[in-house]
């Protein structure tokens, strides 16, 4: 595992207040967050910077709705799509850098 991969699986499961250090738990969320990369990518997001806020924001939502956080995984996902559709329109998530 990456050392951006720590960092990102660590704040990821931060936001779910999630301390638990399994090994299952965090395979599993490293997962979701690399689902949500490609679902960014095949979206048209050229540039997923795992330090990037609205990046970051946007794994977290997608994670939070696959686990069905709180109950509000649909509200999470469609937050999630609202937040995916703003980077694929903006200019600096949707060109290649260069």
């Amino acid at each position: 595992m990456s050392g951006m991969e720590t960092v990102l699986t660590d704040t990821v499961k931060g936001s779910m207040r999630i301390l638990s250090k399994s090994a299952v738990i965090e395979n599993d969320i490293n997962n979701m967050i690399a689902a949500a990369k490609q679902d960014l990518s095949v979206s048209g997001v050229k540039k997923i910077d795992e330090t990037d806020a609205l990046i970051i924001r946007a794994i977290t939502l997608f994670v939070k709705s696959e686990m069905n956080y709180q109950n509000r995984g649909e509200q999470y996902r469609q937050s999630y799509e609202l937040q995916k559709q703003s980077l694929c329109l903006a200019g600096d998530y949707n060109t290649e850098e260069g």
